[in-house]
């Protein structure tokens, strides 16, 4: 953001953002919105209408179907040339056919293609010359399989040369193949069952057309044009929608379209209103933010001008608390921040003072003799035994205490503060070896955040102190992250811990005005906290016998800028 950017002109570029945003949400909720509801609608309709014309097929051909295989024609009785038992099978097959919601024709031939006998006498079927000549054809393969029943279209069938579905099989005989049964049916027969309003098309799993009403579905070859083939359910060509269901166990697919050019000119139409409104909405944005934002910045021009006398040193200035409820909020919180600092004024002295003692017993604290005496003794064994790792310990040594005594900054990046608090974790590590282990996790999102100097290290040296008791090893680990606007610090051992008695005194103890004890570690903590942040933030302790010690630390989420 531009510093420098007039208040102002903040206001009218946060209103049109956040206006802005709103008003073309809403317009691309409307536009998406309106093309799956117009998807949806399309899908469902288009599955209805071919779900209807694929179950009457599906039905139709298994029927015949079926007929055939359980031989209900008893076709081993059939006389081929005596004229009351061909009676009899016209009898029965017309009566079946009766039954049945699409009507073929259906044809008796004998076992050398010989027609014996026809649904009626304007049927179209006749048997190619060629056909007793090569096992071509349906017949040719009934003649071929003749315990499979064959279902497929044909067109060598038909006087005409129209394509029909094809259903046969062998009539068995005792002797072999005894004749013929064929059943045929013609686009006509289903025609009916198809929705006028919408353009089908049926073909078989090679794409040969058997019957459509859409006009330009076939291709020279009496297949269905590739424009319109696809091996999904659900798909769209230059102008149609197309829906396809695969039926009677793979044999055809039945084709249902919808031509989309009207709909999709209708949803331009919906795209250009909608746009349209919603530029209008943008014009009328743009006046209003202007209008609000210099409406809403006169309030601010007084608090500028009374910064201006706090400045100058002038403190006895307030706010009047006119205006809207916010602005009226302002000016009491400016009025209280100025009585706040005029009493911190006062209480400086005092505060300075109580802080220059507890950064004295900070010091005392984590640096006493007994720390640095067992650093240096450990430092002259390691002169002698691993002069290399001396020599890295006392570079430690040396920047921890450097940063310790640095008295221009009494806080710093908790990052920073970590490298040090590593330090002091090294010569803990070296002091105690396997009996001592930590671990730190404190994540990159928080490495810049602020934090007291040294706030870690009495926590931790409190937990070596006290930790310890009967155990033979002890962790300690250390971890910080963010809730909201508040840095959480959390120190944790394995060790000792305390009884509630024990528990109940050192929480007392750091809750307390003064100190007067010899437990000036974890009270230094808490009253650094609090004369540095108030008593909104501070300390927790957790505490279980046996079982370790649990200090929670939390401080005002402060970034720094380096």
């Amino acid at each position: 953001m531009n510093n420098n950017m007039h208040f102002k002109e903040e206001i009218r570029r946060s209103f049109i953002a956040y206006s802005l945003i709103p008003s073309i949400a809403f317009a691309s909720v409307v536009i998406v919105t309106s093309v799956l509801v117009w998807n949806v609608n399309l899908y469902r309709t288009l599955a209805r209408e071919n779900k209807k014309t694929s179950s009457v097929l599906s039905a139709a051909v298994a029927s015949y179907g079926n007929f055939i295989e359980e031989k209900k024609l008893a076709p081993e009785k059939i006389i081929f040339d005596d004229a009351s038992s061909l009676s009899g099978a016209y009898t029965v097959l017309k009566e079946f056919i009766h039954t049945q919601k699409i009507t073929a024709d259906f044809t008796l031939l004998s076992p050398s293609y010989a027609v014996v006998l026809k649904g009626s006498a304007d049927d179209d079927f006749i048997v190619p010359e060629w056909q007793n000549q090569f096992t071509w054809g349906a017949l040719g393969r009934m003649r071929e399989k003749p315990d499979q029943t064959v279902i497929e279209l044909s067109s060598e069938y038909n006087t005409g040369g129209k394509t029909e579905i094809v259903i046969g099989r062998a009539i068995g005989a005792q002797n072999g193949i005894g004749g013929y049964i064929v059943f045929t049916i013609g686009e006509k027969d289903i025609r009916a069952y198809f929705n006028p309003a919408l353009p089908f098309a049926i073909t078989d799993a090679k794409g040969t057309l058997f019957a459509s009403s859409f006009p330009h579905a076939a291709n020279v070859f009496g297949k269905l044009a590739d424009d319109y083939r696809s091996d999904r359910r659900y798909y769209f060509t230059e102008n149609e929608a197309v829906f396809r269901e695969t039926t009677t166990g793979g044999i055809f697919d039945v084709y249902t379209f919808q031509n989309t050019q009207q709909m999709r000119s209708a949803f331009l139409i919906i795209v250009l209103t909608t746009l349209s409104v919603l530029a209008l909405v943008i014009a009328g944005l743009l006046v209003s933010a202007r209008k609000i934002a210099e409406k809403e910045s006169r309030s601010l021009t007084q608090i500028a001008d009374l910064c201006g006398e706090v400045e100058r040193g002038n403190l006895a200035e307030r706010l009047a608390a006119s205006g809207n409820i916010e602005f009226q909020k302002i000016a009491n919180a400016y009025n209280d921040m100025l009585d706040t600092v005029q009493r911190l004024i006062d209480e400086n002295k005092k505060e300075t003072h109580e802080r220059y003692v507890a950064e004295i017993k900070q010091l005392e604290m984590q640096f006493n003799p007994h720390f640095l005496y067992n650093t240096l003794e450990n430092i002259k064994f390691l002169i002698k035994l691993d002069p290399d790792k001396a020599q890295k310990t006392i570079l430690r040594l040396s920047d921890l205490l450097r940063y310790s005594i640095d008295n221009d900054a009494s806080t710093a990046a908790i990052g920073e503060d970590i490298r040090r608090i590593e330090h002091y974790l090294y010569i803990l590590k070296l002091r105690f070896g396997k009996k001592f282990a930590y671990e730190i996790d404190v994540p990159d999102e928080v490495q810049n955040c602020v934090v007291p100097k040294l706030i870690i290290q009495p926590l931790i040296d409190n937990s070596v102190k006290h930790g310890f008791g009967d155990k033979e090893r002890m962790k300690v680990s250390i971890g910080a992250h963010t809730v909201g606007k508040k840095l959480h610090i959390v120190v944790s051992d394995d060790g000792a811990g305390m009884d509630e008695s024990e528990l109940k005194a050192i929480r007392k103890l750091i809750r307390a005005q003064s100190n007067k004890t010899n437990h000036i570690g974890l009270y230094n903590v808490e009253r650094r906290i609090e004369l540095l942040y108030g008593r909104g933030y501070g300390m927790t302790i957790d505490s279980v016998a046996g079982a370790g010690t649990t200090v929670r630390i939390s401080l005002p989420v402060t970034r720094s800028k380096i």
